[in-house]
């Protein structure tokens, strides 16, 4: 869109201040210097106060309330990514979950106390398992339900995917109400492929987009007994560390940016952590961290001055809201998928302000939801927008667009929800 001619006119006399911290210190290995004021940012700003937000059971009742809205009957039973006056369509990872609710609701079905959560668990997950296989080592990840047929296929979403059958079987052995043996053979037919994939002597991946395969490969390898998954895993996990540990520039786990990315971070953090859950090896620890400082490196930790708008009108608060990438600078509520994991390095590093940060992260990130648990993509803190009325550059600050509530929100409101409670994060006892 045209954004020329941007001026201020400002009267006589006028001060406009602009505050900058320059901090000097000595760096102690490449791609490590952005680290410190990362952890000083924090303590200038103290953004540790969720007490103004949403409770968490107010959350994951609210959520809740909005999934079940998305829940669909038929030969192809699930959550469906769009609201059903759009389309009806499955979509496994990114960005329409419906795998996530698998395992986050078989977690969370004791606060919520809904009888049908047993059924709609089993029966969507035993139908997600009917994705086909693609030529290459990928599957299918999108099923329209009207052409009744799938479709797709990325390393974001089957990782995902991956990750949230392998949390899901975690869960239902414990269970005798649900049956997992479809949703392991899918889980060991998909972990062979990508094992083969991730362990021949010509993979070279271009970005970090499939460090998504690592911490579900981590977790199979424990389910099945199957010491090859953990092998790629480590592969894999060792190759993004060599590469992104001396530079921090993790890149390629987002789908509009081409550049370095939070997502793909955070395709690393998840990754790094699980190995280290389970194997204790401090190496893993330490990449886990180094990825997590870049993920925190999107937080906003201030509340951004908006100006008068629906955004001023609702006392909107920024902090704990994430960035997408330096390319697209507006903000989402992505952070709720790693804040969870931010409270177990607080919890495993002795650090409060990591687990107070991940509570106002997942806590902050609620606000704008409305009554019936609908929630839109697209806030508009920048001059920045994809939905709404864009017919004039100069008046999209401040505003917010409602309409395009894809499932990936509410999901992973209700997967953090749930890992937090694991966590036996404080504020979730019932």
């Amino acid at each position: 869109m045209p954004y020329t001619d941007t001026y201020l006119n400002l009267e006589p006399g006028r001060i406009i201040e602009k505050e900058f911290f320059v901090e000097l210190f000595p760096i102690d290995r490449p791609g490590s210097g952005f680290q410190t004021p990362l952890y000083h940012s924090l303590q200038i700003h103290q953004p540790f106060d969720a007490g103004c937000f949403a409770t968490f059971d107010e959350i994951v009742r609210s959520k809740y309330k909005f999934a079940q809205s998305r829940w669909f009957e038929g030969s192809a039973p699930g959550y469906n990514m769009y609201d059903s006056s759009m389309r009806r369509d499955l979509v496994m990872g990114w960005c329409g979950q419906a795998d996530s609710p698998g395992f986050a609701l078989q977690v969370l079905e004791k606060r919520l106390g809904d009888s049908c959560i047993v059924d709609h668990v089993q029966r969507s997950l035993d139908f997600l398992t009917r994705a086909p296989m693609a030529d290459d080592h990928l599957f299918a990840i999108g099923y329209q339900v009207g052409e009744q047929s799938w479709y797709g296929g990325d390393p974001v979403s089957c990782g995902q995917a991956m990750y949230n059958f392998a949390r899901a079987i975690e869960q239902g052995r414990k269970d005798p109400r649900y049956d997992t043996r479809k949703w392991e053979d899918f889980l060991r037919t998909v972990s062979d492929r990508i094992a083969d994939h991730l362990l021949a002597k010509e993979w070279n991946p271009r970005s970090t987009a499939e460090a998504f395969f690592i911490a579900p490969l981590a977790i199979a390898s424990e389910l099945f007994d199957a010491p090859r998954y953990r092998q790629a895993a480590v592969r894999a996990a060792e190759l993004f560390a060599s590469r992104h540990l001396p530079n921090a520039s993790y890149w390629g786990g987002t789908l509009d940016a081409t550049c370095e990315d939070k997502e793909g971070a955070w395709a690393a953090f998840q990754g790094f952590l699980e190995l280290y859950e389970r194997t204790r090896e401090p190496r893993y620890l330490e990449w886990a961290k180094h990825a997590m400082d870049v993920c925190l490196s999107y937080v906003v930790v201030w509340d951004i001055p908006l100006p008068a708008g629906r955004l001023a009108d609702h006392h909107f608060k920024t902090r704990g809201w994430t960035v997408v990438s330096p390319q697209n600078q507006h903000i989402d509520v992505y952070g709720v998928l790693f804040a969870p994991e931010v409270y177990r390095m607080g919890q495993l590093l002795d650090n409060p302000d990591l687990k107070r940060l991940a509570e106002v992260m997942f806590r902050s990130c609620f606000q704008l939801t409305d009554p019936e648990g609908s929630q839109g993509e697209q806030l508009q803190q920048t001059n920045f927008a994809q939905h709404g009325d864009m017919s004039d550059v100069y008046r999209l600050r401040g505003g917010y667009s409602e309409s395009w509530t894809v499932f990936w929100i509410t999901a992973h409101f209700l997967n953090a929800a749930a890992k937090f409670e694991l966590l036996g994060y404080p504020g979730t006892p019932a």
